[in-house]
């Protein structure tokens, strides 16, 4: 799979904002989600098993769902602990369903899925890898499978491999846009706070090509 992820982040220009992070929150909001949903949540589980040590939470927000959805979340809530539901009365949006999320999530980084769209649990690593630079405030990956190039795929044939007989093909489920954000919450808690316009924010948009295996 070719993805093709522009990374946005928003850094703390003089590095004087710092933090060790214990926890780690992942914000997934859904509508109307019954029959995917729970395939979502146990894939960002098992990632988080695998990224950290330290505990994590899933926050699902449900943004007024009108079919099984609310009960396919309370079987997840109680057969993990991880997992916590907050629902909207009445459907206001997957934005803000992320926002709640933000405002409900207890990790010191937050990771906010920004669509109902499968997750893209190499982005996650992509931000966490980001979040080491202990200046970087809020982050956002975006990608979109598709098919190698065929500049690309020549010079891996040239190589002596198989590339063109390995490759899956990009269905439309797995070619949608997928975006998250990070967001580190003592620093967003200091720059909200009084002595928090001190501070000057930098923004940097990174471009990177990835060919990923199965």
């Amino acid at each position: 799979m070719l993805g093709v992820p522009p990374k946005d982040a928003a850094s703390i220009g003089n590095n004087q904002m710092s933090s060790q992070h214990d926890r780690m929150s992942v914000v997934l909001p859904v509508r109307n989600g019954e029959h995917r949903i729970e395939s979502r949540v146990l894939c960002v589980l098992e990632a988080l098993s695998d990224m950290t040590r330290g505990a994590t939470e899933v926050i699902v927000v449900d943004d007024g769902s009108k079919d099984s959805t609310p009960e396919v979340l309370n079987e997840l809530k109680a057969r993990y602990p991880q997992v916590r539901i907050v629902r909207h009365s009445r459907p206001r949006g997957l934005e803000a369903a992320g926002q709640t999320g933000l405002e409900r999530s207890t990790g010191d980084l937050v990771f906010i899925q920004e669509n109902d769209a499968v997750v893209r649990i190499e982005d996650m690593r992509r931000l966490l890898r980001m979040s080491e630079d202990k200046s970087v405030v809020a982050a956002r990956a975006e990608s979109t499978p598709r098919p190698l190039s065929s500049a690309l795929m020549r010079r891996l044939r040239a190589f002596g491999t198989h590339a063109d007989q390995q490759m899956e093909p990009v269905s439309e489920l797995s070619a949608q846009k997928s975006s998250m954000q990070m967001i580190r919450r003592p620093h967003l808690q200091q720059l909200a706070s009084p002595k928090g316009t001190r501070y000057r924010l930098q923004g940097e948009t990174i471009h990177s090509t990835s060919l990923e295996t199965a």
